[in-house]
């Protein structure tokens, strides 16, 4: 080999050299690049906001007939808004004549007692929001065993436990307004 093909050899080498660092050079910018731009997080989430405020509501409690006959049934019709159908909904009803009170299931102030709630049987409607409408019938059987010509007053506490503890129970207390607005049952 003479020295100017040694000459051209050493100017391909390093030519090609220049070219495999350039290639090198390039590559390893775009992979920073790509590594830069996908490492990049600004992006902050809002705050969660749950797609309801409260998951249970009783919005109705009314006796279906203002002037019942001593011995009759006085049936209750309820209704509200609840989040998940599958739990249940237990009612606690409490009938107030003057100085005598009658309760149905266990006050709310002794739950932990062996008494069950009065049993309900929930309709389900259709949801809005994620809250589904719900209805019931209460029938109070002998709420009216009180003396003829006396007024009955009925008010309700609503017991809905979810399944998981950080959701909670939720607990409504409502007064019966009536079919026809009246406040009292009265008992003739």
């Amino acid at each position: 080999m003479t020295i100017k093909n040694w000459s051209l050899n050493l100017k391909k080498i390093n030519l090609l050299k220049i070219t495999i660092m350039k290639k090198m050079l390039f590559t390893s910018l775009v992979a920073a690049g790509i590594l830069f731009v996908g490492c990049v997080k600004n992006t902050t989430l809002p705050s969660y906001t749950p797609p309801f405020s409260k998951g249970f509501s009783v919005t109705s409690l009314s006796h279906t007939a203002d002037t019942v006959n001593v011995g009759d049934t006085i049936y209750l019709a309820v209704a509200g808004t609840m989040s998940d159908t599958t739990q249940n909904i237990y009612p606690y009803i409490s009938v107030a004549s003057g100085a005598n009170t009658f309760t149905y299931g266990t006050s709310t102030s002794s739950l932990a007692t062996t008494k069950t709630p009065v049993k309900l049987t929930k309709v389900i409607g259709s949801a809005t929001n994620g809250l589904y409408g719900w209805s019931s019938t209460i029938m109070l059987v002998g709420a009216t065993n009180v003396a003829a010509n006396t007024s009955l007053t009925i008010t309700g506490t609503f017991n809905y436990q979810l399944t998981f503890s950080s959701q909670g129970s939720s607990t409504v207390t409502i007064s019966d307004v009536g079919a026809s607005k009246a406040k009292t049952v009265f008992v003739q």
